[in-house]
């Protein structure tokens, strides 16, 4: 444990030298702070993804105020979690499996923790999440590429709103970001990556291109995949997301940091708009409603300060939820507005009976093998203090190194055909729509094995040096669902989070597949001259062979791709969901949830960019609703 120490050590030193550069920055933007007043037009609860980007968007217009209540900090105004989000290679910290992994994000994790399930070996594991400005789009792998087409039509027919098709959100899609693209001779012998720059015509706050550092496994991996069958994509942005290839990330082109959404709160900031307020370390309690009317009407939010300090922030137009998929619904049930049940159990007054409030929730997992290869990984960065102090100056001072690269590079997507769907009994995934794949695979360089630790599980061998590299393989058309609920009617408690995963029978079948795929590509011609040890795998073992084995290992190793959504979503009506299409509230008026709880349904891929498009169209919508 040595080594680890050293290694915290120099990223300390990172934090200092870096933290200095922003120190300035932090307190000219303190000075910007008004009295906070007791009503604004519009509240907004939470300033993560979606939150922040809404918010933004909504103080564009400057005939009305907005209120953000963000129950984090401002990453910014402390020093080392400034680093750990602004770094790339830093989004391996603190997001392991392991409860106790969770400490490196200081103040801007919540400490989410599932409870323990069947599906996963009954483990308890942590669920990273953002607690600050810029939320989850804060402590995210930075990937950024849209959902297929069709796809997304499901939204469509879930809803029954046109709307929300492909084709009439790409606008929304497009509106939040500016583009750049590649350097490919900073990126050394890998293949060139590759997109579509016509897809991305907007000049957006939020940052999207690619990183200055390529992961020397990525390369041998994508000739692998193509190798096995998964062809090169050069668009995953334009409505088709099948094929491999290097993934565009939010990153600033200027110096190779991490872009998140908090870039529409310093847009604001730089604009010195006095319409918009955020709160930060602000706590929703519970929203009040005033029942005077013939339907409940939500009029303001009940918030705690630090110490305990009790404050009401009025909305004279609306009040938008934007906490998440597991405390938005967590929020509408503590106000009353939930399954019957829960409700009771707790002794909250039921304003709205709705049993679809925390339930439906869907998520990606992922998992694979792992082997000793020849290339430098974060496995080297993890045992070689000479290495990582290289590598740190390189990002501080030149935007160049493994620290501006966001680990998981390159990703692919395939979709298997009828006949080997009905053949692993998992037939009734043919009814998804012709362009969902069912896996994804995400290059994982470094030892990842049971996910306890991203940092620690790469201190396997030591002052040897060996290096490993992972293959992951995510499951993005689950079957299985599960559910938030409450442990008691105190926002201060977090909920229970219930996952479900691979409690489907079809889930576990796609899972052993997936495995069994990953092994494939791993073996493919194209790897000969990376792996090390040909006839060695180093996790789990070739002695797990059988499907049983499999599986079984699987559930011990399994962990979320942090892709928690659904919890609150939009429907055709209130039997099949908590909102309608324009993500209003059902049985209460002036209330919306606009965040990932609110998708129809998760589609597959990394769900960012889902996320900025539903703050960017949920504007639109409320501030026509109110003119």
């Amino acid at each position: 444990m040595t080594l680890a120490v050293i290694r915290m050590a120099a990223v300390a030193g990172l934090f200092v030298s870096l933290g200095t550069v922003n120190a300035h920055q932090t307190r000219e933007q303190s000075l910007g702070r008004r009295q906070i007043s007791n009503t604004y037009d519009y509240v907004v609860v939470g300033a993560g993804t979606s939150g922040m980007a809404l918010a933004g968007r909504l103080s564009e217009n400057k005939g009305v105020t907005v209120a953000v209540l963000e129950a984090g900090i401002d990453y910014k105004s402390n020093l080392i979690n400034q680093q750990l989000v602004d770094t790339p290679g830093f989004d391996t910290f603190g997001v392991g499996a392991d409860p106790t992994d969770s400490f490196t994000n200081g103040l801007i994790d919540w400490f989410a923790v599932t409870e323990g399930e069947p599906g996963y070996d009954n483990r308890k594991v942590h669920y990273a999440r953002g607690k600050c400005i810029g939320g989850s789009s804060a402590r995210n792998f930075m990937l950024y590429h849209r959902p297929p087409k069709q796809a997304q039509q499901t939204w469509v027919d879930l809803t029954g709103d046109n709307q929300w098709s492909f084709d009439n959100t790409l606008p929304y899609y497009q509106k939040s970001f500016t583009d750049f693209g590649p350097r490919h001779e900073l990126r050394k012998d890998n293949p060139p990556a590759q997109y579509n720059p016509a897809t991305f015509p907007g000049n957006g706050p939020v940052s999207v291109g690619f990183p200055n550092y390529a992961q020397p496994f990525s390369g041998p991996l994508l000739n692998s995949l193509n190798e096995v069958g998964v062809p090169t994509s050069t668009d995953m942005s334009s409505g088709n997301i099948l094929g491999a290839q290097y993934s565009t990330i939010t990153i600033e082109a200027s110096d190779g940091k991490r872009a998140t959404s908090r870039s529409f709160y310093q847009q604001a900031l730089n604009e010195k708009r006095i319409n918009l307020q955020v709160i930060t370390s602000a706590l929703a309690k519970k929203i009040i409603f005033d029942t005077t009317g013939s339907k409940p009407k939500a009029v303001a939010v009940e918030y705690t300060l630090p110490f305990g300090i009790k404050k009401t922030i009025q909305a004279r137009k609306e009040i938008i939820i934007s906490a998440g998929a597991f405390q938005s619904p967590q929020l509408l049930m503590v106000s009353g507005i939930g399954p019957a049940d829960q409700l009771n159990a707790q002794k909250i007054p039921v304003l709205v009976e709705n049993s679809n409030v925390g339930q439906h929730m869907q998520d990606h997992i992922f998992f694979g093998p792992t082997y000793a290869v020849n290339v430098d990984t974060p496995t080297k960065e993890a045992n070689d203090p000479i290495f990582l102090a290289s590598s740190i100056a390189q990002f501080n001072f030149a935007n160049q190194g493994i620290f501006t690269n966001n680990v998981a590079d390159l990703i692919g997507f395939e979709k298997w055909n009828n006949t080997f769907l009905d053949a692993i009994q998992a037939g009734v995934l043919k009814s998804n729509p012709s362009d969902w794949p069912e896996i994804e695979f995400l290059s994982g360089p470094g030892f990842i094995g049971d996910f306890s630790n991203l940092v620690i599980n790469n201190l396997k061998e030591g002052l040897t040096l060996q290096q490993f590299a992972t293959l992951l393989v995510a499951l993005v058309a689950p079957v299985s669902e599960g559910s938030v609920t409450l442990k008691s009617a105190d926002t201060n408690d977090y909920p229970a989070i219930r996952p479900n995963w691979l409690s489907s029978p079809v889930d576990q079948q796609v899972a052993i597949a997936a495995f069994k795929r990953a092994r494939q590509v791993f073996a493919a011609k194209a790897m000969n001259g990376t792996r090390t040890k040909p006839n060695v795998e180093e996790f789990p073992g070739f002695d797990v062979a059988t499907d049983d084995q499999i599986l079984a290992s699987i559930r011990k190793n399994l962990m979320t791709v942090w892709h928690a959504a659904s919890t609150c979503r939009m429907a055709k009506d209130a039997q099949s969901g908590v909102l309608d299409s324009n993500f209003k509230v059902f049985g209460v008026d002036s209330l919306r949830v606009v965040d990932a709880s609110s998708f129809p349904r998760l589609l597959p891929g990394h769900p960012q960019a889902v996320c900025y498009m539903i703050a960017e169209r949920a504007a639109d919508i409320i501030l026509a609703a109110n003119k």
